[in-house]
Formats: structure tokens, sequence, C-alpha cells
């Protein structure tokens, strides 16, 4: 599934997924933090986000997270044109 830039400054939204960055200190991109479908803002410290946009592996909004609502989907982030973070393990 193709998720636009979030253009609204990060509110709860639901219905409308998306993505977005902030900058670090250092003036360098943090890896994406996406809305999910039912509004929820997410890391995906777990996943790899690719430079081409790619997400994986799938996204899902289940638990332990906070109040999940099941959405599950395979994400590319439009318009992407970051870095590539690889998987935070811990």
């Amino acid at each position: 599934m193709l998720i636009p830039k979030i253009t609204d400054g990060g509110v709860m939204k639901a219905g409308s997924p998306g993505w977005m960055t902030m900058t670090n200190v250092d003036g360098s991109p943090t890896r994406p933090v996406i809305r999910c479908n039912c509004g929820a803002l997410m890391n995906i410290n777990n996943h790899h986000v690719h430079a081409d946009g790619r997400v994986t592996a799938s996204f899902l909004h289940g638990a332990p997270v906070p109040k999940p609502c099941g959405w599950h989907v395979f994400i590319e982030l439009e318009g992407y044109d970051g870095p590539e973070f690889l998987p935070e393990r811990s």
C-alpha cells in the first residue's frame, strides 16, 4: 500500500495513513514515523526502510502497542527520498 507524506503536522486522523520524518540536531532526517489507518502515530524501529521507500516487514498495529486496531499491510512511503534505515534489534 502506497502511503503519502503527512503534510498536516501529524495530527491523529483516522482513515488517513501516512508517514513523516523530523530532523535530528545535526540536520539529518529521523527514521520515518507512520500514521496508522486508525490515526495513531507509531515508530517503525524494527522495520527496514529502503532508500526507495519500501518498508519491510509488514506493518501491524497490534498488541502490545496501546489500543491496537489490527491494521496489517505492506507499506511503501510515497515520495520518500531519505536514507536507508536498517531494523533496530534489541
